[in-house]
């Protein structure tokens, strides 16, 4: 508990940077919700039906929609889609950033200092986003595999019931594994960072080994961030259900609690990786390497017409 609640310190000091998450990913909302808005106020024409949908979801009336607008929702779908692509893309892109800030922890967050390390790192991510990925596709894909195989062959011995737990225990099976592998992933991401590793595939190996080298202090607090994150969706459909939009008071209530959510989802991205840093400087690393992470110099430099104090002791610069 102690990388647990010393990086959660960490990340209630970095309130600047979980807003700037934050208003990033408001942005990249308004991008496909205000040109959604507009459309369905064109295409509505002005009917009443859609006060039903404040109550709960109505397939009636999207069905009907959809049949009457599919050609003016499809683009903006698509639009939905590459901005959900965009937004993968993002949270890679901020990675740097944030193990930049969780390797100064007594500093003031610095804007500049966080975008330079955003950028610096980005290249590297992307290749380890590759290779997790096609580990995702093969230890993952097997178990799906595996499972439609099974089902195949039990369908004439087993009832609807049998089948279903067999579905469920081959999900099971994949989700296990799929965290797993998105948890080296995180591992490796702190691994290239702090031993300055550029090689993806062997980041992916060495934060395997030290992750099942240490499953519980690793994969067990991956799993709690998971919890964590359910939890918060539990709470949001609890409130949900009790606050029925059926006027501007109660709209504008759900607007602020889905704000609160996406906030909380932020911080909680910031602490899961600062938990990683952490975590990963506590334990015997499998490989350890001594090329050190480059160090990004402040924003600006010392005016010429300031001089040194000469009582200070001098330091030199390799």
């Amino acid at each position: 508990m102690n990388a647990l609640t010393s990086s959660l310190r960490h990340t209630r000091s970095s309130g600047q940077l979980i807003w700037l998450i934050y208003g990033v990913t408001l942005m990249l909302g308004l991008l496909a919700a205000l040109p959604f808005y507009n459309t369905l106020k064109a295409e509505d024409e002005d009917s009443l039906a859609f006060l039903n949908l404040l109550d709960g979801f109505d397939y009636t009336v999207y069905s009907d929609f959809m049949h009457r607008s599919e050609r003016a929702i499809d683009p903006l779908m698509s639009v939905g889609r590459w901005l959900g692509v965009l937004y993968l893309l993002l949270n890679l892109f901020f990675a740097g950033g944030i193990l930049m800030r969780f390797s100064q922890p007594r500093g003031s967050f610095n804007t500049g200092l966080f975008w330079q390390a955003c950028s610096h790192y980005v290249g590297r991510f992307l290749r380890l986003f590759g290779v997790t990925l096609l580990f995702l596709l093969a230890g993952g894909g097997i178990w799906l595999v595996a499972g439609t195989l099974v089902g195949v062959m039990l369908s004439d011995e087993l009832t609807e019931r049998g089948l279903f737990w067999v579905g469920v225990l081959f999900f099971v099976l994949f989700a296990l594994t799929a965290t797993l592998l998105l948890c080296i992933g995180d591992y490796a991401k702190v691994l290239m960072f702090r031993e300055d590793e550029r090689n993806a595939f062997r980041a992916f190996g060495q934060a395997g080994r030290l992750v099942l080298q240490n499953i519980r202090q690793t994969y067990g607090l991956y799993w709690r961030f998971i919890l964590i994150g359910a939890g918060l969706f539990g709470i949001y459909f609890l409130i949900d259900e009790a606050i029925v939009m059926k006027n501007w008071p109660t709209i504008l209530i759900m607007f602020v609690v889905q704000q609160a959510l996406i906030f909380a989802r932020a911080g909680l991205k910031v602490w899961s990786l600062g938990t990683a840093y952490t975590v990963y400087a506590t334990l015997l690393k499998p490989t350890p390497l001594t090329r050190p992470a480059p160090v990004f110099e402040p924003l600006y430099t010392q005016s010429p017409a300031t001089e040194p104090n000469k009582d200070e002791p001098q330091s030199s610069v390799d």
